[in-house]
């Protein structure tokens, strides 16, 4: 026999729509909250409802007070209703006598078949839903069966069933036996895998499918397969289902559905700063440029101080939602008043993600940068960068994070007649730690710590010089107006 819960949000509005109260004495607040939950519907009651109508709910009510007292371990339980008069309306007054609880004395479970041995079904049984003395609520049992089910649906043991399950209660010793035998069955596979979609040709889509024909069902694999193919950026809708009613074999067949994103995405801004004045962003994202997936980013800005356009082409690799290569070039002038500089970029790299989410990149650069400080002759550097950076973000929204942290190191160096005009090596980290008070202010902690290793700092190209200040850097000091000054007290940047 076993009794359950009904607590639900829909019940306890039921009964709240009534205007007729119940009061409990004799239980605890635990015991009181689910025998009002057990009850009939008070709906069948108002203030004036006649002595018949509030006996044949009494009548009514005391085999449900019982379920209720039980599934708290509470087999001994007596009660007394009795109807009151409280502010001019019917109210029932229920006495308890709720006695000495159940206890449970001995727990008996076991999972038989092909999955008992797997980490997932180990993982519950090391957990039983009882130990010996502990009082008989009843949830606990329904809990523990619901976890068994759930993880056999999971993991693919469709025709999994209990060939035991059991609470066997003695009131008159108040002990109770669990017995409970669950056979998982046999293991289904990953039938056949339809995808329909229209971006991808079948070489490089298949570089996106986790789920293989053959493989042992896995709901997780499933969920990760939806989540590889959205965060691909082709799709503006993927639904993976799995349709196990139409087995056959043991074989599930497995149906992905998409919808393809736009294929153009344009963005523009426009800001004034104090520092910075008027500023314009334009960007253009071509989601993919062919059938094997690649992507290419435009984009360019105009102010004062900077302007610059770039572009990047990226290319999937073997692992796509892992890993790819991208080749960019650029254009930048910049004018910070002491300073000047006109630079030329072109670039390719190898980026790969790992499992703890540390986005890892390998680069080389070619870089040919014009600077010129004022009153000084210009100089122009050409050096060919190789490097490596590091980074991760974690953050509890993507969008609009309250909480969060980001951290990126990069090191990147070039050597004097390797494509170069002169030796430099450049260690670079900043961070960045974001965390939202009960009052909804937000602290924000940031910082950058770099140095340099060269013989002619004099002839670096001011994109590697360090400097600060900005909305983004030291707060209330212009953009770039902090570093190191030359003999004339003009900020030239600094080396560290």
């Amino acid at each position: 026999y076993a009794a359950f819960f009904q607590q639900t949000d829909e019940s306890t509005k039921n009964k709240s729509e009534s205007p007729v109260k119940v009061n409990i004495q004799g239980a605890d607040e635990a015991l009181a909250e689910n025998l009002k939950d057990f009850l009939p519907s008070l709906r069948t009651l108002d203030c004036n409802s006649s002595a018949e109508r509030v006996q044949r709910f009494i009548d009514s009510s005391t085999t449900k007070l019982e379920e209720g007292a039980e599934a708290l371990g509470y087999y001994s339980a007596r009660f007394t209703l009795t109807p009151v008069r409280q502010n001019n309306c019917l109210a029932l007054s229920i006495a308890v006598q709720p006695g000495e609880p159940v206890k449970v004395t001995q727990t008996t479970i076991q999972v038989t078949g092909p999955g008992r041995d797997l980490p997932a079904f180990r993982e519950i049984m090391a957990v039983p839903p009882y130990a010996n003395g502990e009082v008989l609520v009843h949830q606990k049992y329904e809990d523990f069966k619901t976890s068994l089910n759930r993880t056999a649906n999971n993991l693919g043991f469709f025709d999994a069933r209990y060939l035991t399950r059991e609470i066997r209660v003695n009131p008159d010793t108040r002990q109770a036996q669990v017995n409970l035998q669950f056979d998982t069955g046999p293991r289904y596979r990953v039938g056949k895998v339809n995808v329909a979609q229209d971006v991808l040709d079948d070489k490089h889509l298949r570089r996106y499918l986790k789920v293989q024909e053959g493989d042992e069902y896995n709901v997780e694999n499933i969920i990760k397969q939806q989540r590889s193919l959205e965060d691909s950026g082709y799709y503006s809708e993927v639904l993976v289902s799995s349709r196990y009613q139409q087995a056959s074999n043991g074989a599930v067949p497995v149906d992905i559905n998409t919808q393809r994103r736009k294929r153009y995405t344009y963005t523009g801004k426009i800001g004034y700063g104090t520092d910075t004045d008027i500023r314009v962003e334009a960007g253009m994202d071509t989601h993919w440029v062919n059938r094997r997936g690649h992507k290419l980013t435009v984009q360019g800005a105009i102010g004062k101080q900077q302007q610059s356009i770039e572009g990047s082409y990226k290319v999937p690799l073997w692992e796509p939602d892992k890993e790819y290569a991208s080749l960019s070039a650029g254009w930048q002038k910049s004018d910070n008043n002491n300073i000047k500089s006109r630079a030329y970029k072109v670039g390719v790299d190898y980026n790969r993600r790992t499992e703890n989410d540390w986005q890892q990149t390998v680069f080389i650069n070619y870089l040919d940068e014009t600077t010129q400080i004022q009153n000084e002759p210009k100089v122009n550097a050409q050096l060919t960068l190789l490097g490596a950076r590091l980074k991760k973000t974690k953050s509890d929204a993507p969008l609009y994070p309250t909480q969060g942290w980001t951290v990126t190191t990069e090191l990147q160096g070039a050597r004097k007649g390797l494509l170069s005009d002169q030796s430099v090596l450049q260690g670079r980290t900043q961070g960045k730690y974001l965390h939202t008070l009960d009052n909804k202010d937000k602290l924000i902690v940031q910082g950058a710590a770099g140095t340099t290793m060269t013989n002619k700092f004099n002839d670096m190209p001011k994109s590697l010089r360090f400097f600060a200040g900005g909305q983004n850097s030291v707060r209330g000091y212009d953009f770039e107006s902090l570093g190191e000054k030359n003999d004339a007290g003009e900020v030239v940047g600094g080396k560290h």
